[in-house]
């Protein structure tokens, strides 16, 4: 395994990070500075060490959250807004539903300050590079609600897709779920894990989305969790998302 690969796949710094610590003469293997990327080590057997602290090489740890409204989804005290210099640091985040941050997670499909859903904590590096930037693979299911009423030509140019930083977006399935008349609740499976993308949805159909409910995340669903509660994944989970990500089994 590349030595910036097994820094990422055991939560010590992403794949980027992890080659900036090489190139800084901050990792040794069996004693020795390295400053190349592409190393090759045994991860069980080389002795890795990152300014001077023994890397242990552990399974990876995988957790399903379910996020509340109104809170930040990070693990990182937020810095202040040079606007507003203390909006931001008052706002809670995720750090006070998760006991034991010393084990390094990483928030995985984070989600805005007001939408609400489930979100994966993990130390598992390399799934989180991978899942990093829109989610790669991973189906996840939303219930977005719209301001106004839509029609079938409304659903359908969703169903086609739009584009959002230069990149497409294309549903897996968009269908009404219930209306009041004066909003509709819509059902959305989008390999998308980015907020905003889902906004321009409804930028590209006139209609504002006004709320974003992530129910599902790849096969894990928020049933069974109470705002801000979790649980640890299964093996059988661990695998299928990994596979859907695209980093094996």
């Amino acid at each position: 395994m590349r030595l910036q690969k097994l820094l990422a796949a055991t939560g010590i710094a992403s794949r980027r990070d992890a080659e900036a610590l090489i190139a800084a003469g901050s990792v040794k293997v069996n004693g020795q500075v390295i400053t190349t990327l592409g190393v090759q080590v045994q991860e069980r057997h080389d002795r890795v060490e990152v300014n001077g602290r023994r890397v242990h090489v552990e399974d990876p740890l995988y957790r399903l959250l379910l996020k509340p409204r109104g809170c930040l989804g990070t693990l990182n005290r937020p810095k202040p807004n040079k606007a507003e210099p203390h909006e931001d640091v008052a706002r809670p985040t995720l750090a006070r539903y998760v006991p034991d941050r010393e084990l390094g997670w990483q928030v995985v499909a984070p989600l805005d300050f007001l939408s609400e859903g489930v979100i994966l904590l993990t130390t598992d590096g390399a799934l989180a590079e991978r899942m990093s930037r829109g989610g790669g693979h991973v189906a996840m299911t939303y219930h977005l609600k719209f301001q106004g009423v839509m029609g079938e030509s409304e659903l359908a140019r969703m169903q086609r897709g739009w584009s959002f930083n230069g990149r497409p977006v294309r549903p897996i399935k968009v269908e009404p779920l219930a209306t009041t008349g004066k909003n509709i609740w819509v059902e959305m499976v989008v390999p998308e894990s980015r907020p905003r993308a889902l906004k321009a949805a409804g930028e590209a159909v006139r209609h504002q989305l006004l709320k974003i409910s992530r129910v599902r995340l790849g096969e894990m669903s928020f049933e069974g969790l109470k705002m801000g509660g979790w649980r640890d994944l299964s093996k059988g989970e661990i695998r299928s998302l990994r596979a859907a990500a695209g980093v094996g089994t």
